[in-house]
This record gives C-alpha cells, sequence and structure tokens, in this order.
C-alpha cells in the first residue's frame, strides 16, 4: 500500500518528488479567484505584453530581474496568479508596449475598427478613440484608410471590440462552442504531455 502512495507523490512533481525540477510555473489561478495574502506575499510581478498573454512565453523576466519558466498552455489576464510546483506565486501584470492611438471622428475611423475586429487586432476604445497594439499590418491598414495616428508606450489593459461583441451569429458560436466543451477542455489539459519538456 506504502509503495502506491510515494508512486502518486511521484507524480505530482512537487517540491520533494526527488526529480530536483527547477522551479515550474504551470498553474494559473484567474484574478477573480481569491487568494490568501499570505500566499501572495512574496509573489514576484511579471509584466507581460498583450501577445504574451495569449500565450506566456517560456521564459519570463519578473520585474526583480529574475527568470521564471513557465509552461503554460491557457492564455492568462492581468491580475491572473501562476503558481510554480513549488507553490511559489507571481502576479501577471500589463507591460508598457507600443500602441497606435488613432482618434475617432476620421473617415474611415469605423472601418478601420471592423478590419481590425476581423483580424482580432487587440484594439481598446476610450473617449478619444482607439488604442490598437502597433504592428506593421496594423500600421499599413491604418495608412491605407488614411487615418492619423499617433504612436504612445502603454499597457493594454482590456480589449474591447465593439463589431464581434454585438455580433448576430455570437449566440449561435457559444451554444456550438458550449456543445463542445468538454472535450475541447480535456485536450487543452493533454498537451501539458508530451512537450512540456520537463528537462528544465
Amino acid at each position: 500500500m506504502s509503495a502506491d502512495h510515494s508512486h502518486d507523490h511521484d507524480h505530482e512533481h512537487g517540491p520533494d518528488c526527488g526529480h530536483n525540477h527547477d522551479v515550474v510555473y504551470n498553474k494559473v489561478v484567474k484574478a477573480n479567484h481569491k487568494v490568501a495574502a499570505v500566499l501572495l506575499r512574496n509573489a514576484k510581478t511579471i509584466e507581460l505584453t498583450f501577445d504574451e498573454r495569449q500565450e506566456v512565453p517560456h521564459d519570463v523576466k519578473a520585474t526583480d530581474g529574475s527568470t521564471l519558466i513557465c509552461h503554460l498552455h491557457d492564455t492568462v489576464e492581468v491580475g491572473d496568479k501562476l503558481v510554480s510546483n513549488t507553490n511559489e506565486w507571481a502576479i501577471v501584470a500589463a507591460a508598457q508596449e507600443e500602441l497606435f492611438e488613432v482618434v475617432r471622428g476620421q473617415k474611415g475611423f469605423e472601418e478601420f475598427l471592423h478590419v481590425a475586429g476581423l483580424n482580432f487586432w487587440p484594439v481598446q476604445l476610450n473617449e478619444k478613440g482607439a488604442r490598437v497594439v502597433a504592428s506593421h499590418e496594423c500600421m499599413h491598414m491604418l495608412e491605407h484608410f488614411e487615418l492619423k495616428f499617433s504612436t504612445l508606450t502603454a499597457p493594454m489593459l482590456e480589449i474591447v471590440v465593439p463589431e464581434l461583441k454585438n455580433h448576430d451569429c455570437c449566440d449561435h458560436d457559444h451554444e456550438h462552442g458550449h456543445d463542445h466543451g468538454h472535450s475541447h477542455a480535456h485536450a487543452h489539459e493533454h498537451k501539458h504531455g508530451p512537450d512540456c519538456g520537463h528537462e528544465h
């Protein structure tokens, strides 16, 4: 009976599983999930750009200059916490990145938003207009619509894409996704296996 017990522990890859792993951040605790302050007392902060939050890089620099190894297959949001195999915590913050700010009221502004929505470019609407994560495609499109824009460095926080939110087929998509929800989630779980690369 005891042999089985230790075998279970092996597979947890915990701090004392004897495999001597480096610290690997492999769990996400969502921002809205309450976490005891004591756990976060020594938490590191990692600043990620919008793209990095969609696919967390393997090596991530924390604000204290250390590098964290991450094995995450889920997107993360600002305020999410990452937990390592040794139960260390890190908090996700938005990094400063290059954004284009486009003032609303220009001819072509709405069309540009539509194109941004179709391309899934991250867009943040504010009272002045829209902020878009800077990219070459985006710059070409702004020039194509002859839109005036400025470049600034700021964190890209929430994404608001009005076109897609009020889309007619939105309900249909959600229904469709719901049917396959379970198997889809499973597929993600299993991605942790083959290329999770435990040779760190």
